[in-house]
């Protein structure tokens, strides 16, 4: 059922379908900076458009056609999770292309090993899930009219700090190999840092779903 239910979520926001191809622009914008921004912005502007399933629920009202169907709340839940998650693998697949076409006109090349990359994906899976649970539980909750700051704004603006944040620290005398040093530290310690990163941010989605279906199934139309 919920996989169903992801396929109805797709096909109800086809409107908002030629989007998509704006996201590897954006992405690429980041790649000035550095080619290895490239996926995890891709990441979550890949995430960023999966919210825009819950503008169409409530623009169309389906939450109370839901409730005439022989559908479960939790599997609406499921079913944005999984059309949420598979968006934001397209986001790690797309995005390493495009790292590696960055790379080419960015300002700071990147010369590391094509391996290093493995720890940039689980990163930006931990972003993801982050970002995640602070999203869609509200929306679930509130609805995306009055969870929209809350739930997209608040979120946003939390990742252009962080993105400059790391800019900033980055860019600071003494710190122009601060990104190649952890990259190198977490090839010589592969399992135990991705494992960890992996663990931590699979933990943090499953979170998020279960807040996320309790908020949901608690909520009055």
């Amino acid at each position: 059922m919920m996989k169903q239910m992801a396929l109805f979520d797709w096909k109800a926001i086809k409107y908002y379908h030629w989007r998509v191809l704006l996201l590897p622009v954006i992405s690429l914008a980041a790649g000035f900076v550095s080619a290895i921004l490239v996926v995890p912005t891709n990441v979550f502007m890949f995430l960023f458009f999966s919210v825009n399933t819950f503008a169409v629920e409530e623009k169309g009202d389906l939450n109370k056609l839901y409730l005439t169907l022989p559908v479960r709340r939790s599997s609406v839940v499921g079913g944005r999770y999984v059309l949420s998650i598979c968006m934001g693998l397209a986001g790690v697949l797309t995005g390493i292309p495009l790292a590696v076409l960055a790379d080419r006109f960015t300002w700071s090349h990147y010369y590391g090993p094509i391996g290093w990359f493995l720890p940039v994906v689980t990163i930006s899976y931990l972003l993801f899930s982050v970002f995640h649970l602070g999203m869609f539980p509200i929306l679930f909750k509130l609805g995306y009219s009055k969870g929209k700051f809350w739930g997209m704004l608040l979120p946003l603006l939390l990742f252009e700090v962080l993105y400059s944040v790391w800019v900033i620290i980055s860019s600071l005398p003494g710190n122009e190999y601060l990104l190649f040093n952890a990259l190198k530290y977490a090839s010589e310690n592969m399992l135990l840092v991705n494992g960890s990163i992996i663990l931590a941010a699979t933990l943090i989605l499953l979170f998020s779903f279960l807040l996320s279906k309790k908020l949901y199934s608690d909520r009055e139309f």
